[in-house]
């Protein structure tokens, strides 16, 4: 008589434990490949971060077609630089491939995290680009952690009916040869001011024309070694020729970029002219759109400069480096800067790119003006010039101290000692 054993307990032939065992590894295998991100199409698979208007989606959309073994998965970052810092520090989750802002400098101390683009073949696309923005993709090092995508040229943007009323000239050529100094275009404050009682005024805000002084200067703060020079007689220059415009009056509008206020500002005419890079086009046309066709645009005074402006980065997190650069080849190869040029107004940064003649149209808000001539201009002539990672602790004191002088009078010359030693304070952390 057979004793009856619970099912459960019954014991299994050694055959069928080995079928269950080699079942459990396979399931075991696949749940880890699984978990790991393991693609299962032999494809390689790459990841991206950016974020929204840094590259045209629609480029993006077409990596697959370019490299058919290649599957790109994007994501759009919102709190871009936080998300990457985060992922950075923890050295997790980093994608393959990521967009760096202009602030491209701070990311210097972290050069080890990114590969040297000159090891997979960066060295062969360099003579596309500008050299300048080229160079700030460069470590002090001499790495190449990212190449360039779009830039920020800058430009004087200004009313002409404004500076008509005033007996100015309107013609963008006319307004450039008349304008090449900071001190000449200074000069054009009281025409303004008498022509229009008062009402306008030559400029916006007075960090501004610090700012894009400084972004058309060979030097800023630190020299290529790290050493802090933002207190040189060069430096000091361009804070005086600042401080001429709040001491001039009819200059100022003191209308901070940015703002509501200078939003209605723009809109009103309260602003006759300002300075600032291509993409502010835009902004311009949004903030005061009853001012289409009013506008123009000439090449700033006092030299070009650029503000702005993105870069490509493959991470050290990549298993796939030579594809990961072969696709932000692609992506950044003059044609498809030409065509995010003309989609989401990118700028470019290859030469080649900025000499296409399908760049540039008329543009109904600056009166039938084609401005891409002026700012294809300007980005070719942008000096070289070092940015550090420090940079941005020392714009914040020379803009605080600023701010004292424009709306409560303080002494320029303390203003400026007061600056310089707050900025050897905030160095010394």
């Amino acid at each position: 008589m057979t004793d009856h054993v619970p099912e459960c307990k019954r014991r299994t032939p050694s055959s069928a434990l080995f079928l269950i065992g080699s079942l459990c590894s396979i399931m075991l295998l696949s749940f880890v490949l699984s978990a790991c991100g393991g693609p299962s199409d032999g494809k390689i698979h790459l990841t991206l971060w950016y974020w929204n208007r840094s590259i045209d989606d629609k480029l993006i959309a077409q990596v697959s077609q370019q490299f058919p073994n290649i599957v790109l998965e994007a994501d759009k970052i919102t709190g871009f630089d936080s998300k990457v810092r985060t992922a950075m520090a923890g050295h997790s989750g980093v994608p393959d491939i990521m967009g760096i802002n202009s602030n491209i400098a701070t990311y210097y101390p972290d050069e080890d995290q990114f590969i040297d683009l000159n090891t997979v073949g960066a060295k062969d696309i360099q003579s596309q680009y500008l050299p300048w923005k080229w160079a700030l993709g460069t470590s002090p090092t001499g790495r190449q952690i990212a190449i360039p995508m779009d830039t920020g040229p800058t430009a004087l943007f200004y009313r002409a009916d404004i500076f008509q009323q005033a007996g100015l000239p309107t013609d963008p050529e006319a307004v450039s040869s008349l304008f090449t100094s900071w001190d000449s275009y200074l000069q054009a404050s009281a025409k303004i001011s008498a022509a229009t009682n008062g009402k306008s005024f030559l400029f916006d805000d007075v960090y501004t024309i610090y700012e894009m002084q400084l972004l058309a200067s060979k030097e800023h703060y630190f020299a290529p070694g790290g050493q802090y020079i933002g207190g040189s007689a060069h430096i000091k220059q361009i804070w005086d020729d600042s401080v001429k415009a709040v001491q001039t009056q009819g200059a100022l509008g003191k209308d901070g970029a940015f703002s509501t206020d200078w939003n209605q500002a723009a809109d009103s005419g309260r602003i006759a002219s300002f300075v600032s890079a291509v993409w502010m086009k835009q902004i311009l046309s949004d903030a005061a759109p009853d001012t289409k066709g009013k506008w123009r645009i000439a090449r700033a005074p006092g030299g070009d400069g650029n503000y702005g402006g993105s870069f490509l980065a493959v991470t050290k997190y990549t298993q796939y480096p030579k594809e990961a650069f072969e696709v932000i080849k692609w992506l950044q190869n003059p044609q498809n800067q030409v065509t995010a040029s003309n989609d989401i107004q990118l700028f470019p940064s290859a030469l080649s790119a900025l000499d296409n003649p399908s760049l540039g149209q008329p543009e109904d808000f600056f009166g039938g003006q084609n401005t891409t001539p002026i700012f294809a201009a300007a980005a070719k002539n942008v000096p070289l010039f070092y940015t550090d990672p420090h940079d941005g602790t020392v714009d914040t004191e020379i803009s605080t101290q600023l701010a004292l002088v424009e709306f409560s009078n303080k002494d320029s010359n303390q203003a400026w000692n007061d600056a310089q030693a707050a900025i050897q304070r905030d160095l010394l952390r």
